[in-house]
């Protein structure tokens, strides 16, 4: 395989749960990150509109000239304005993402178009908006249909959330097996959030919620891109061993991966440590000898699997 199968796939979310991670001390990792022999599969920081301000202020402590941010607006398409005016206020908030959810009371279609209005209604410049459709909306087909045609006409990108703070936040591999041939038929790029804590689909040890793995939804993504049935999609999306899925992974060649990647953008990470380190052990991603050798693993050369 190539660098390009996991390159940026990595949002930094350490602010968000589990992790919420204080702002300095989310500010300092990023930038650890940015420095390390992984950095190529780091993507931007991403950050709510409600914390711009204690953003700012880790910025000025920690003297950092600049940031890349994916904005993510809670408040909704009534809030993108001003959170858009707040990130140009700060000249060292390189903008590549707005994300924000549609409203969940009332017409779903309304809410998204409102969303999509909002994201019009601001100079995005060259950043990627995104707007989070619920996935029960995405896994019926006529539903999807339509709320997907609003997003992707407007050259917007759909965001799934894969799991939360409860065991109902968590698709099963069906439902999530529905939304993802749901974009991947319009060939719409996406991105995930939450959940994805690990490389391969488990139940976590401490909460007993049933997990999905951002490698089965790589493998699961690149596949139906090729012409996987919904059957399929969600068989990868259940696989739970980790060496048959690192294999799959590792026989993908380069037109599933540029396939795989167009479509799946990235996914949102609490912690960018823990897919790393799942990422070293199934073999897929090594850092240099001598970084292993001398215990920096810092600023070397990323040493991909070919």
């Amino acid at each position: 395989m190539t660098g390009q199968l996991l390159r940026g796939l990595l949002d930094d979310a350490s602010l968000f749960p589990p992790a919420r991670l204080a702002m300095p001390a989310a500010v300092a990792a990023h930038r650890r990150h940015l420095t390390a022999w992984y950095s190529p599969l780091c993507g931007p920081f991403v950050c709510p509109e409600t914390r711009l301000a204690d953003l700012h202020t880790s910025l000025t402590t920690a003297n950092c000239p600049a940031i890349e941010i994916s904005l993510v607006v809670t408040g909704g398409a009534d809030a993108v304005p001003a959170a858009l005016d707040a990130v140009a206020a700060d000249p060292r908030l390189r903008l590549r993402a707005v994300e924000v959810p549609a409203a969940k009371d009332g017409d779903l279609t309304d809410a998204v178009a409102a969303v999509v209005e909002a994201l019009d209604s601001v100079p995005l410049a060259a950043a990627a908006g995104y707007v989070e459709i619920p996935l029960r909306a995405l896994a019926d087909g006529p539903t999807a249909a339509e709320l997907l045609a609003i997003v992707d006409s407007h050259g917007y990108r759909p965001k799934l959330r894969t799991g939360g703070v409860s065991a109902d936040a968590f698709p099963d591999e069906m439902t999530l097996a529905h939304c993802l041939t749901a974009v991947i038929d319009r060939r719409t790029p996406f991105k995930c959030t939450a959940g994805l804590h690990h490389a391969v689909r488990h139940t976590a040890a401490d909460t007993g919620f049933e997990h999905h793995g951002f490698l089965n939804v790589l493998l699961a993504v690149a596949c139906a891109a090729r012409g996987a049935n919904i059957e399929d999609v969600a068989d990868l999306l259940a696989q739970r061993d980790a060496a048959t899925v690192a294999a799959r992974i590792a026989r993908l060649d380069d037109d599933a991966i540029d396939d795989g990647r167009y479509l799946f953008i990235s996914f949102g990470t609490c912690s960018t440590d823990e897919p790393v380190a799942d990422l070293v052990a199934l073999g897929l991603l090594n850092p240099s000898a001598k970084e292993v050798a001398d215990g920096t693993a810092q600023g070397g050369a990323l040493a991909w699997d070919t």
